[in-house]
């Protein structure tokens, strides 16, 4: 290999190793979650946290990912699903389990 090919290779990786790297919205990151995605955040918050605690949390976008937000029909049914927030993951169940079903289980 010669002395130019090595220089032409070294100025390159920089480039395309900064080509890969995702282009992050700061616009996108700190719009305020809507009532339709707060209403499903809320549905979904473990009972070990606390409402401020749950929504602080997923405001992260490494959280969002972690957590996928449980929607039911019933909750389609009711809310307008295009208002959704995409920044957060969505995953469809029959149904909404009770207290009682999970118990017996």
């Amino acid at each position: 290999m010669s002395i130019r090919a090595l220089f032409l290779v070294l100025a390159l990786f920089p480039a395309a190793a900064s080509a890969q790297t995702v282009a992050s919205d700061p616009v996108q990151e700190s719009k305020p979650i809507n009532a339709a995605t707060r209403a499903v955040l809320l549905a979904n918050k473990p009972e070990r946290f606390t409402e401020a605690q749950w929504l602080d949390m997923m405001e992260k976008p490494v959280n969002r990912s972690l957590y996928p937000l449980r929607v039911t029909q019933a909750m389609l049914d009711t809310l307008d699903a295009q208002a959704l927030d995409l920044r957060f993951r969505y995953q469809m169940v029959p149904r909404e389990r009770t207290r009682s079903h999970e118990d017996a289980h």
